[in-house]
């Protein structure tokens, strides 16, 4: 899901059309009401992972962002904290069964991101996974009405509407203050 260019409609799918010698992500309502040539794009159905060379400084070899394929879960703590309800094990009890202290279960229930060995020892112990697959870094995140950006509609809006002038309030008096200022000592 996506933002639409053209009217600035949030939250919907978009495709890439042909918008008066440029290409833009028009909502199907933009698409259709205007009747854009919408330029269709070849879905891949598998492709082969690539794996970039890292040049420059350092070791040459692999870049290893690319290889990760899970990441911790969102929701680790409340994954772990109720793995160790579900199974009637106290703080107490489970610190003792991963040979650890107590303080470290209690950060890991309350959000504190654990060391990956930790990770590991409390899905051992526990046996729940706190890894997920990772989300494609395409997807974008989309910001409410109330603060979306200017796109295209609205520039156009704004050059056939006059510009309104805002009404200037009148400067009342303030409570407390006098009219005469502050007095001076002579």
């Amino acid at each position: 899901m996506g933002a639409c260019e053209l009217c600035g409609a949030e939250g919907v799918s978009t495709r890439r059309a042909s918008v008066s010698q440029s290409e833009l992500d028009c909502c199907n309502r933009c698409v259709e009401s205007m009747s854009l040539p919408v330029k269709h794009i070849p879905i891949a159905t598998k492709t082969p992972k690539t794996e970039t060379q890292i040049v420059g400084r350092g070791v040459s070899g692999i870049d290893i962002m690319t290889k990760e394929e899970m990441e911790l879960a969102g929701d680790f703590h409340s994954r772990i904290r109720r793995a160790r309800e579900e199974r009637g094990i106290s703080q107490e009890e489970l610190a003792r069964m991963m040979n650890e202290k107590i303080g470290v279960i209690q950060k890991a229930e309350s959000g504190i991101r654990p060391t990956d060995s930790l990770l590991e020892k409390f899905s051992k112990s526990l046996g729940v996974s706190l890894l997920v697959e990772v989300a494609p870094h395409s997807h974008t995140i989309v910001a409410s009405e109330k603060n979306r950006g200017m796109t295209i509609s609205d520039v156009e809006r704004s050059e056939s509407e006059p510009v309104r002038e805002k009404k200037s309030k009148k400067k009342g008096r303030k409570f407390g203050v006098s009219r005469s200022g502050a007095r001076s000592r002579r």
